[in-house]
């Protein structure tokens, strides 16, 4: 461009090179000028919304790698806690309906007896008054004998056999529940 232009020449500076260049057939320059001026705001509004919009998609795309890295640590302990708190809720509602007498105690007994493995070999079941109570007028086999004992909590079953102790702990059976979900969700 020139330094010193002529007076019947139009002088604009741009940033860059344009990168066409028409003539215009009639009219002032100043309408030239304004068409020209038109054109590149409007080439700059057109610019700065797809500068907008790359910004506005970068954000997004950060944003959602954040949520996704959350839910990756979150998810595991929320699984972790939901089976902690099933478990929690299913010892609340087992105590509830041992407070209540609302326990199957012949079946539970029948299990263990069962689970021990004595067949009809003589056995002691231990449980609690309350239960021994329940379970006087139950017929079991001969060689068992049913036991009170104020160390057994309600609900609960201790077999004596010739090979050992079986204890059916209602705490123990929920905390084998927990400890099994866990192993196969892997936490």
């Amino acid at each position: 461009m020139s330094s010193n232009p002529r007076s019947d020449e139009l002088v604009v500076e741009l940033p860059r090179a344009p990168r066409s260049v028409r003539l215009a057939a009639a009219g002032s320059e100043s309408e030239y000028l304004g068409a020209c001026l038109r054109a590149e705001f409007d080439r700059g509004v057109l610019e700065g919304r797809r500068e907008s919009v790359e910004d506005a998609a970068g954000a997004l795309n950060r944003a959602s790698e954040k949520l996704e890295e959350a839910c990756a640590r979150l998810v595991p302990d929320l699984a972790s806690s939901a089976v902690d708190l099933a478990v929690e809720i299913a010892r609340s509602i087992v105590r509830a309906e041992i407070a209540q007498n609302h326990h199957d105690i012949e079946k539970i007994v029948r299990e263990t007896l069962a689970a021990s493995g004595v067949g009809r070999g003589a056995c002691v079941v231990h449980v609690s008054p309350l239960d021994a109570e329940r379970l006087k007028p139950i017929g079991f086999r001969s060689g068992t004998k049913i036991e009170a004992d104020p160390e057994v909590p309600a609900g609960d079953v201790h077999v004596t056999t010739p090979h050992g102790v079986l204890v059916r702990d209602q705490d123990e059976v929920l905390a084998a529940i927990r400890t099994r979900i866990h192993g196969e969700m892997g936490t």
